[in-house]
């Protein structure tokens, strides 16, 4: 009963603390958060003008006077509707329960608006996506045997290209033969995986596209690649996995896999799996090793840059809590 009764109490602890209905004196996470906010007298000078600006009384009383009107006029409104409201109803134990609402009903209009839009957008083939992202940049050159040797496969660009799409998709060699139907093996996919794929020729193959996509012209109307913004995402590992660690904020085992995205809507680098579940990432990803859950992720939010070989070289970073770090910006 001891243990069970500590961690019923240290459960509490925990959520009160987030809330703000308790704090740690003289702590840095979780101190009195009202010792942290301003002062009534930096506060008075602006509150007339906040009052203005909202609409409300600016004193005291009219304020509260104000607000119990408001109240009792919206529950007034409440009872006298409530005979011809079918969105509430009075449990058996006398609460009021209100009703999930109804999803609204697609318009005609809707209805014709997506069916000019199918027909002038079709859907494509992600394979047959992949043939034309490798047909305007041959991004397929940089995969070959280690020795640096000509490839001797047979087909061997729609081989690359197969495999890309099945690592890329996360789908697994033996999962990606299946829907292939006969076309490759799941050993033939592996094959290519192990012998024609490196890190060095992922990163050059998504250099080129990178720079490739750079020069759409939409990409102009988003940024112009000056910034970026970095972040981590976590994924879901097993708990066995060597490089698998606890995550105290998410809960459960995994890693981080740490993004470099320009303004421009473009991944720049990726700290993500190598070596680990698979070697052949998508192609809006770079390779880079793996973060654990424990890192603080400002180690590595100039190293991105560093590796990064591209045409877009930002020269600001934009970052969340993880990316504060007086080392790195010194």
């Amino acid at each position: 009963m001891r243990r069970h009764f500590e961690i019923c109490i240290f459960s509490y602890v925990a959520t009160e603390l987030k809330s703000g209905d308790i704090c740690v004196l003289n702590s840095g996470a979780y101190a009195d958060y009202r010792e942290q906010l301003l002062s009534w007298n930096d506060c008075q000078p602006l509150v007339e003008a906040y009052c203005q600006q909202l609409g409300f009384p600016t004193q005291a009383e009219n304020f509260v006077e104000n607000l119990k009107n408001s109240l009792t006029q919206t529950a007034s409104e409440i009872d006298l509707g409530y005979p011809n409201n079918t969105s509430v109803v009075i449990s058996e134990q006398g609460e009021p329960v209100l009703k999930r609402p109804l999803a609204n009903r697609e318009s005609a209009s809707l209805k014709n608006l997506e069916a000019v839009i199918s027909e002038r957008m079709p859907e494509r083939n992600l394979i047959d996506i992949l043939r034309d992202v490798d047909y305007w940049t041959n991004f397929t050159r940089h995969f070959g045997p280690m020795s640096g040797s000509d490839s001797k496969l047979e087909r061997s660009t729609e081989r690359y290209l197969l495999t890309t799409f099945t690592y890329g998709c996360n789908l697994g060699a033996a999962q990606a033969a299946r829907q292939m139907r006969g076309v490759v093996t799941s050993r033939m996919i592996t094959f290519v995986n192990q012998r024609h794929i490196s890190l060095k020729g992922l990163n050059a193959a998504l250099v080129d596209i990178i720079n490739r996509y750079n020069m759409m012209p939409l990409t102009k109307l988003w940024g112009d690649g000056t910034t970026a913004a970095a972040d981590g995402t976590k994924y879901d590992l097993y708990e066995q996995n060597l490089l698998s660690e606890y995550h105290i904020r998410y809960g459960g085992y995994g890693g981080i896999a740490y993004h470099h995205v320009a303004d421009s809507y473009i991944a720049l680098f990726s700290h993500r799996f190598t070596g680990i579940e698979f070697r052949c990432l998508p192609v809006t990803a770079c390779c880079g090793h793996f973060i654990p859950c424990g890192t603080w992720e400002a180690v590595y939010i100039i190293e991105g840059l560093l590796k990064h070989k591209s045409e877009i070289q930002p020269s600001i970073i934009h970052a969340d809590t993880q990316g504060q770090s007086t080392p790195v910006f010194a």
